[in-house]
């Protein structure tokens, strides 16, 4: 009997130590998962530190010379990069200013999000946003520059970026004038989907006329044409 309670004894002792190991190997996993993860953290925000660093050193070279003909060589001499780094993190000038383009246009998005949200009326909304949109798209800026630079070239890299955004936009005017309707400002049976669309666009249009010397008026003047029209349109 005394023999069976000791072999008893030695192996819970044998599962108690395998238990502890595996609960250590376990645990040690973990910890390496972990710093593992830090790691990768830690390259991406510096990654993407970098990232924003070459795309404002595009941006600043573009908007003081009010055009997009710069050499990728520059931008890595005001970066303080090699032109190997340079190119790790973009491929090539086109690949550039469409994430300058990107960028831009969904920080625009944003922000006439937030005028949208902060506005007392959806007439003060919409005067706020159409604005922006002209300020930020007005001649020699980077996003007017990028913008005539990807459509005028037909660069497929914007389409993504350009549908994105766009929608984003539409959805942003289009709960505006459904705010409108019910503010008594514009008709209930208006589609506010088609006539967001219909002013982004026009917006979109305008811009590029302007940034290519053919549209006369500013775009200020513009876009206030461009709201002038759509709640004319629309009014209740």
């Amino acid at each position: 009997m005394s023999l069976l309670n000791d072999e008893r004894a030695s192996e819970l002792v044998g599962e108690v130590r395998a238990a502890r190991s595996a609960a250590h190997e376990l645990v040690g996993k973990q910890i390496s998962r972990s710093r593992e993860r830090i790691r990768s953290s830690s390259k991406t925000r510096k990654s993407m530190r970098t990232k924003e660093r070459i795309m404002h050193a595009a941006s600043e070279l573009m908007a003081e010379r009010g055009n997009t003909n710069f050499q990728m060589s520059e931008v890595a001499e005001r970066c303080q990069l090699s032109k190997g780094s340079l190119y790790y993190y973009f491929a090539d000038k086109d690949e550039l200013i469409a994430a300058i383009f990107d960028e831009s246009t969904s920080e625009l998005v944003d922000v006439i999000e937030e005028l949208a949200s902060k506005a007392e009326t959806a007439r003060d909304a919409l005067h706020a946003l159409y604005a922006e949109f002209s300020r930020r798209l007005h001649t020699g800026t980077p996003l007017a520059l990028a913008m005539t630079y990807q459509f005028g070239g037909s660069n497929e890299l914007s389409m993504p970026s350009v549908a994105k955004n766009f929608r984003r936009a539409v959805r942003v005017i289009a709960s505006q004038l459904e705010r409108a309707k019910a503010e008594g400002v514009i008709r209930e049976d208006v589609d506010c989907e088609a006539a967001a669309v219909f002013s982004v666009g026009g917006l979109l249009a305008t811009s590029m006329s302007v940034a290519s010397g053919s549209a006369r008026e500013d775009p200020d003047a513009l876009s206030a044409s461009i709201m002038s029209m759509l709640i004319h349109g629309m009014s209740a």
